[in-house]
């Protein structure tokens, strides 16, 4: 509403300045004040008071609707800001949901790694057993203490990746430089079905695309705004002014009294006018400001249509990966089950004489790196959906469904 607002402005001016009057014509500057008034009868330097004050209002309600597109467009700015700010919000909660998951990843490759420092733990103890009862040769226990030592290195290893991994979602969610822990609970255990946003998206309504379409709005809001611009501009005026002066208003030249007149204003005056201003040779200006604006509307059409299709590409890229995160998920502990079964095998044929270290220690690696790859197809799932809810540009009932999933419900 701003826009319709008349502009106003109040005036006193307090002056000491010669007065000497000639016929001339010129354009108005700001550099030759105006001097009203008879002439004097003869050139003087000598000093003289003048004083005026007054308030005049210019108002241009009548401009064939420039001020209408000028809130509009102003409307489109604020559109587009919040736009972009919703969209910096899901990215940002993007960015803090993979750190999340990267985290959980993390803390499962520890808990893999210490069942892995175990396992040969117990199996160095056996084969020490038995090389000291001489049922073993002395290069089998060298050989199970150097796979304890490459296990403790791989648990050190994970450690330090969950550390930084946790420094990672300090910083993601603003406490950097913080030490953190998480709740992982669930998230690992437990893959839950894609039974959340199966709907197809409301596109329009994910905020990227939201904000590429608030670009391309104020875009045509700019092009309606050069469209009224040469249209002429209706100003009513309206003033009214005291003004003092030390010289006579009547006699050429002739002070009233002296050091005291002009000092106050006393004379009143008022005004009422209407102006047309009319930039008509704008018309050149306006129309190459048009083509290049059509340029830019046609530009932001072309984004925001690539940005939707992205987004149409992206939802069929995320319902593939939710079913491929689940189909892994469900065959992961059929290879955690035959690495557990495979490893007491290598341990029982080792302890029988029918096998050797190198197996035990094969079929060991083989059951943690199972184990840390049915986390990690656990959480893929979470992951899937989080990429699911990315392109729907919502991520509240993927939120809903992992507190549901820790609480235990």
């Amino acid at each position: 509403m701003n826009e319709y607002l008349p502009d106003s402005l109040l005036q006193y001016q307090e002056i000491l300045a010669s007065h000497n009057k000639l016929t001339q014509v010129f354009f108005g500057s700001p550099v030759f004040p105006a001097v009203s008034g008879p002439a004097s009868t003869a050139n003087s330097l000598e000093p003289i008071f003048f004083a005026s004050g007054g308030l005049s209002i210019d108002w241009a309600p009548l401009d064939f609707g420039l001020h209408k597109a000028r809130i509009n467009l102003a409307k489109t700015f604020a559109s587009q800001a919040t736009s972009r700010y919703a969209s910096t919000q899901l990215d940002v909660a993007l960015t803090c949901a993979n750190a999340y998951l990267d985290a959980v990843i993390a803390v499962e490759q520890i808990k893999a790694a210490e069942q892995n420092v175990a396992s040969f733990e117990q199996f160095y103890n056996i084969v020490h057993a038995q090389v000291a009862a001489s049922l073993k040769p002395g290069a089998d226990e060298s050989l199970s203490l150097a796979q304890l030592a490459n296990a403790r290195n791989n648990l050190i290893r994970a450690r330090l990746s969950r550390d930084l991994t946790f420094a990672t979602l300090a910083n993601s969610i603003g406490l950097g430089g913080t030490m953190i822990d998480i709740d992982p609970r669930g998230i690992a255990e437990k893959s839950e079905p894609a039974n959340i946003q199966k709907s197809q998206p409301v596109f329009e309504e994910v905020p990227i695309l939201k904000a590429s379409n608030a670009v391309l709005q104020s875009a045509v809001a700019q092009k309606k705004v050069l469209d009224k611009e040469y249209a002429p501009v209706f100003h009513f005026l309206a003033g009214f002014n005291l003004r003092g002066s030390g010289l006579s208003p009547t006699v050429a030249g002739q002070t009233q009294s002296a050091n005291v007149s002009g000092v106050l204003p006393t004379i009143p005056n008022y005004q009422l006018a209407m102006i047309i201003n009319w930039n008509f040779l704008d018309i050149i200006r306006l129309r190459q400001e048009k083509k290049v604006q059509m340029e830019r509307i046609y530009q932001q059409q072309q984004d925001y249509n690539l940005v939707l299709q992205n987004l149409r590409t992206e939802d069929i890229q995320s319902r593939a990966r939710v079913q491929a995160a689940l189909a892994l998920a469900e065959n992961m502990p059929i290879q955690v089950h035959a690495a557990e079964v495979a490893s007491r095998q290598a341990e029982a044929r080792y302890k029988t004489g029918l096998g050797s270290v190198a197996q035990v220690a094969q079929a060991t690696e083989t059951l943690a790196q199972s184990r840390v790859q049915e986390a990690i197809a656990k959480v893929g799932v979470w992951r899937a959906l989080l990429f699911v809810a990315s392109v729907h540009g919502d991520l509240k009932p993927l939120l809903q469904e992992a507190d549901r999933v820790q609480r235990g419900n």
